[in-house]
């Protein structure tokens, strides 16, 4: 799928003018007679025109210093391409996807939470699958630092609340708070692969993919596409499909719901944060006030609400750009992570 940028009249006169000083190259690296050079999909008289308007000559004695002028022109037109794309994907608000791979290990805590009043035996996943949004900070009276990311995401557990009989849970959420310590240990955990060529975070506790890494060199992509696909997508299989299978559905993510915070805050902390009337029901339409791997589902967001935003109009902005990231994954995102995952 491609960017809205790629359509535009400028981006497309760039993409031809490369094309051509390609085309120019090739000839003038064969040394080939000027008629009888195939010029596959491009029309010969457009060639000519193009040498007349650019002074290139039909033949040269010595070629050496037109290739390289060529090759500089092709690397600069390359980048202006890059740049647009990567300024069209910065305006749609598409940071990066996080991957937090178990949210108690994150925390470090034994609790492996209660699923419709059963007590959860075994814990195989507490997963995270988030667009991260904003991420904001904010200081408590007690002087300890937090902050929040926000973006429309989804909290999946598989666990088991009787021997060998192993269920699944998912939950919307479209905010994380935590501690500084936490979140720099999202970004500082051991890393699981770590290379300089690839702009990616991969370590125990989280993956961080930013968008913009489609923009990274053919065969720098194929090399990271084989890294995400063994450390990132076949660990995390399920709770990415059912992120996808969630945000491509037409009702998630109302604003009107208000904010569901995964919340480490002290007086918070291993809960589920919504709003005072929102109600979470399973399957079976049972209300739920707790799942595999959380504390608790609590309607205390109303009171960590006033300590991260400044207005109520400021936690509506924030809930319309949720919506409209949710919006631009829809139309654009979910095509480009599938060409990041080989097999998806």
């Amino acid at each position: 799928m491609s960017l809205k940028v790629e359509d535009s009249k400028e981006y497309k006169e760039i993409h031809k003018r490369v094309e051509l000083m390609q085309l120019l190259k090739l000839y003038y690296g064969s040394g080939a007679n000027f008629y009888d050079f195939d010029t596959g999909d491009i029309p010969l008289r457009d060639l000519i025109a193009f040498m007349s308007d650019e002074g290139f000559p039909r033949s040269l004695p010595e070629t050496e210093h037109i290739l390289k002028r060529i090759d500089e022109e092709i690397i600069s037109l390359e980048n202006k391409k890059k740049e647009m794309r990567l300024q069209d994907l910065e305006s749609r608000n598409l940071n990066s996807l996080l991957i937090i791979t178990s949210w108690t290990k994150l925390l470090g805590t034994p609790n492996k939470g209660v699923f419709l009043d059963k007590p959860v035996m075994d814990l195989r996943r507490d997963t995270i699958v988030m667009l991260t949004d904003e991420t904001q900070t904010f200081k408590e009276l007690t002087d300890e630092r937090l902050a929040v990311i926000f973006g429309p995401g989804i909290y999946h557990a598989e666990f088991a609340v009787d021997r060998g009989n192993y269920l699944e849970d998912s939950l919307e959420i479209n905010g994380i708070c935590l501690p500084l310590e936490l979140l720099g240990k999202i970004y500082t955990a051991d890393k699981i692969y770590q290379s300089d060529k690839i702009d990616a975070t991969i370590t125990e506790v989280s993956t961080i993919l930013p968008f913009h890494i489609i923009e990274q060199a053919e065969t720098v992509q194929t090399y990271v596409k084989g890294i995400i696909s063994r450390n990132v997508f076949h660990p995390n299989k399920a709770a990415l499909e059912k992120f996808n299978h969630h945000i491509m559905e037409g009702g998630s993510y109302p604003a009107a719901e208000g904010f569901k915070i995964m919340s480490a805050h002290p007086l918070w902390y291993n809960k589920l944060l919504v709003e005072p009337d929102y109600e979470y029901r399973t399957g079976s339409g049972k209300r739920a006030y707790s799942t595999a791997g959380i504390g608790s589902l609590s309607g205390m967001v109303h009171k960590l609400k006033p300590i991260i935003f400044s207005s109520p109009s400021k936690e509506r902005e924030q809930l319309e750009r949720i919506e409209e990231i949710v919006k631009q994954y829809r139309e654009m995102g979910f095509q480009l992570l599938k060409t990041w995952i080989p097999s998806y």
